[in-house]
């Protein structure tokens, strides 16, 4: 994002993201059990943004690790009961949907997981660009998230070693020999990530009167 602002807790339309998608999430079913991750040295700041905008939504705080891998296993601590199912969800995608969350509940409860994620629309090149070498857009998906688990299984999977391919949730699954079974995702639910991003989100808050 090239600030010295963590993404999360840059505000778009009054407030910062990680409120706008704890907020949604809530809102689809307040019997959710909402876990943050956040950088111990972010406490400051996670203390400052929650009373200034007033939030209350109910959840428990757990400080992260050096890298993803270690932010959701140290989520997993929290999750007591090995049958429940546990979405890990980025707190830069305030547009998720609620049919997002019950298709991925659904698939996990049926078949142990149930990943986010949509087709891509655009023609996929892998390698360099002299290489050659394309694939068909329709083997292509683009992972989302909420990604969503049993919680044995997940805990399971972050109970091996780090791996730097590692790069979400259903990586670390299928290096167990997990099949990851994949929901529908949406192009609205975007990962902030980009400057432009920011500018994207800001109007479609604005139209959603948020």
């Amino acid at each position: 994002m090239g600030s010295d602002i963590p993404k999360q807790f840059m505000c778009v339309a009054g407030k910062p993201l990680i409120l706008h998608t704890a907020e949604r999430i809530h809102a689809f079913d307040s019997s959710y059990n909402i876990i943050i991750v956040i950088n111990q040295n972010h406490r400051d700041i996670w203390d400052s943004i929650t009373e200034k905008h007033n939030f209350r939504v109910p959840v428990t705080l757990v400080y992260g690790g050096k890298e993803r891998f270690y932010s959701v296993r140290n989520g997993l601590q929290q999750v007591k009961e090995d049958s429940a199912i546990v979405a890990v969800h980025d707190g830069v995608r305030p547009f998720v949907t609620k049919q997002m969350f019950e298709d991925s509940f659904v698939s996990a409860e049926k078949y142990g997981n149930g990943v986010c994620a949509v087709k891509s629309s655009d023609s996929v090149r892998i390698g360099a660009v002299d290489d050659n070498k394309s694939t068909e857009r329709n083997n292509v998906f683009l992972m989302q998230t909420p990604q969503t688990f049993r919680a044995d299984i997940l805990k399971k999977a972050y109970n091996q070693p780090y791996n730097e391919k590692f790069t979400d949730d259903a990586s670390v699954a299928e290096a167990t020999g997990e099949k990851i079974y994949i929901t529908q995702g949406g192009r609205e639910n975007i990962k902030i990530t980009y400057p432009f991003d920011l500018l994207l989100a800001e109007q479609i808050l604005k139209q959603q009167n948020i």
